[in-house]
C-alpha cells in the first residue's frame, strides 16, 4: 500500500458525508435484531443461497456468498463494527449474532452508526412502503418521494410493485387526466414543504424506461376504458404521458428526479433508454443511479450530451467494485467531478457501514492512480473526494 493511496484513504475516513439513497428500516425493525435478520434485509440475501438455522446451513450460506462483493463489503463493515477480524464463519456466527441483538437492545444504535461512525451529515431516504417519510428522524433523514404509484393512475385495481396507486396511498381514482395531473402536482409541492427533497422514480422494476412523447388526448382516453379494455399500449401511453409531467412538474419545484437505471427487469431499463425524455425536459435535474449497470457506458454518454443529467454511483461499489472503479475513473476523464454524487442504498446501519467502506476503497483506489499517473494533483485527488462525498450533492439537493 503506498503513501498516496494511505494518505487518500486517510482524507477520505475523515470526511462528513452526504448519503444520497437508502432504504433505511423503521425503528421497529430494529427490534430483535440479530444475525439472520440483518442478512434477510441485505444484498447477500439477493444471491438466492438458502439460509436456516442450522451449522451445516451457515456453513454452505458462506462458501456460497464468501466472494461476492457484497459479502465481503458487509463483512468489512461487520468487523469494524463489532470488533473482530476473523471472517464470519459458523463457528462465531452464534457469537456475532448475540452482539449484534446486544447493541440493536439500544434504540439509538442504528441512528447513532449513521450518524456518529458514518459520518452522515444527512440521508436521503426512499421509504417505498411509506413514500415521502423521513422515518420519524428528520434530524438524520432528507425524505425522496418515490413516483412510481402515480404511473398507476390509469386503472382503480393497478398498483405498482410495491402495492401502491393513487388509489391505496390517498384514496383517489383518477377520472379526468387534467384533473389527475394538477392533483400529482398539489401532492408532490405538500411533500416537498414537508421536507422531501426529491422525487425517485423505480419503474425499472415494472416496465422499461423508453418513455416516448404521448399526447394529452391519446392520454385521456384510457381514462375512459375498463381495465380489461385497457391493451399494453394503451396503459404505456398514459405511463409516458404521467412521467413527461412529473418530469416537468420537477423542473418547475426545483426538485431532482432520481431514476432507477440498469438492474431491474432487463428489458428497456439502459439509461440510454431515457435519451428522449432527458432531451426533452432540459430543465429537469435527471439524477441516474447505479450507473446504468451493466450498461455504465450509456451514463457517460448521456453526460457528454446532456447538461441536466447528474450521475450517483450509489449501490455500485456493493453491486461490482471493480465496475465502480472503471466507472468512476471515466467520469474524472469526462470532467464531471462536480456532478458524481453516492449513495450507500442499503436498509441497515451494518451494510450502509460497508457500502460506505467500499466508497472510500474505490475514492482511493482510482484517486491514487490519477496522481501517481500524473493526471491530477494529491491536492485535486481530496477537492475530487470531497465533492463526491459531500459537496455535489449538497448542492444538488439543497441541502
Amino acid at each position: 500500500m503506498n503513501d498516496v493511496f494511505q494518505a487518500l484513504q486517510h482524507h477520505v475516513e475523515h470526511r462528513r458525508v452526504l448519503n444520497t439513497h437508502s432504504h433505511h428500516l423503521q425503528d421497529q425493525d430494529f427490534h430483535g435484531f440479530d444475525l439472520d435478520q440483518l442478512l434477510s434485509h441485505s444484498y447477500v440475501n439477493w444471491n438466492g443461497v438458502p439460509l436456516s438455522p442450522t451449522y451445516e446451513s451457515r456453513v454452505n450460506y458462506l462458501e456460497k456468498n464468501k466472494y461476492s462483493s457484497y459479502f465481503v463489503w458487509l463483512q468489512k463493515g461487520l468487523q469494524a463494527l463489532y470488533g473482530f477480524t476473523e471472517p464470519l464463519s459458523a463457528d462465531n456466527w452464534e457469537w456475532l449474532s448475540a452482539e449484534i441483538s446486544r447493541a440493536h437492545g439500544d434504540k439509538q444504535h442504528h441512528l447513532r452508526v449513521l450518524q456518529d461512525t458514518c459520518q452522515y451529515e444527512k440521508v436521503i431516504l426512499d421509504t417505498y412502503w411509506e413514500p415521502g417519510s423521513d422515518n420519524g428522524h428528520p434530524e438524520a433523514f432528507a425524505p425522496t418521494l418515490r413516483v412510481n404509484s402515480f404511473l398507476f393512475g390509469y386503472s382503480s385495481v393497478a398498483v405498482d410493485h410495491n402495492g401502491h396507486s393513487p388509489k391505496t396511498l390517498y384514496g383517489y381514482v383518477p377520472k379526468d387526466l387534467d384533473e389527475y395531473v394538477s392533483f400529482m402536482e398539489e401532492r408532490i409541492r405538500a411533500k416537498q414543504e414537508q421536507g422531501c427533497v426529491a422525487l425517485k422514480c423505480a419503474a425499472a422494476y415494472e416496465r422499461g424506461l423508453d418513455f416516448e412523447a404521448v399526447s394529452r388526448a391519446v392520454a385521456s382516453r384510457v381514462l375512459k376504458q375498463r381495465p380489461h379494455e385497457q391493451s399494453p399500449l394503451d396503459i404505456k401511453n398514459f405511463q409516458d404521458y404521467i412521467f413527461e409531467q412529473v418530469c416537468r412538474i420537477a423542473a418547475q419545484l426545483d426538485l431532482p428526479l432520481q431514476v432507477h437505471t440498469g438492474m431491474g427487469l432487463l428489458g428497456k431499463t439502459r439509461a440510454m433508454e431515457l435519451n428522449g425524455v432527458i432531451g426533452r425536459n432540459p430543465d429537469t435535474k435527471f439524477v441516474l443511479f447505479h450507473g446504468s449497470y451493466p450498461w455504465t457506458a450509456d451514463v457517460h454518454g448521456l453526460l457528454r450530451v446532456h447538461p441536466n443529467v447528474y450521475p450517483d454511483i450509489c449501490w455500485l461499489p456493493l453491486l461490482s467494485t471493480s465496475a465502480a472503479i472503471r466507472m468512476l475513473h471515466e467520469l474524472m476523464e469526462g470532467g464531471t467531478s462536480d456532478k458524481v454524487c453516492w449513495g450507500c442504498d442499503t436498509w441497515t446501519s451494518e451494510e450502509s457501514y460497508g457500502a460506505l467502506l467500499a466508497i472510500r476503497h474505490v475514492l482511493a483506489t482510482v484517486l491514487a492512480r490519477k496522481v501517481e499517473e500524473g493526471y491530477f494533483t494529491l491536492e485535486d485527488a481530496y477537492e475530487m473526494a470531497d465533492n463526491l462525498l459531500w459537496r455535489n450533492a449538497k448542492g444538488l439537493y439543497g441541502i
